[in-house]
């Protein structure tokens, strides 16, 4: 037996055991999709209320961002929240609105932003700003 087809054979095995872990992980994902989805079902009927999926409809629970710049939407979120605003928290909110695309940069986008609008934010506490009036 040649090289090329010992090789060859090694692969397809190789691909055959590889396609029946797919299969049975499939299998156990849609196992665990079902299970998951009857555990919502009975929160729901015990009266819990459902919490908004951001991968299933990224931004409806920050609607009232729409169209405004970053800027605008940390003054925002920062009015919202008693003059305050935590990066963390509204590197939250400005993913979840679309108005930051990355979640890798999002800090630095902040942070920058902060630094852009001088004289509207203070900081007074690490990853904390307020509200210059």
């Amino acid at each position: 037996m040649d090289t090329n087809t010992l090789v060859v054979t090694e692969l397809e095995q190789l691909k055959q055991s590889l396609q029946a872990r797919l299969d049975s992980l499939q299998v156990e994902l849609n196992e665990t999709k079902a299970k998951y989805q009857s555990v919502l079902t009975t929160l729901e009927l015990l009266g819990h209320k459902k919490r908004l999926d951001l991968s299933e409809a990224p931004g409806a629970e920050f609607s009232w961002l729409r169209g405004l710049t970053q800027a605008q939407a940390l003054e925002r979120i920062a009015k919202k929240n008693g003059g305050r605003v935590k990066v963390r928290d509204a590197k939250r909110i400005l993913l979840s609105a679309g108005l930051i695309k990355t979640p890798k940069n999002a800090n630095n986008i902040i942070f920058n932003v902060i630094q852009r609008v001088e004289g509207k934010f203070r900081r007074i506490a690490p990853g904390e700003y307020e509200l210059v009036a």
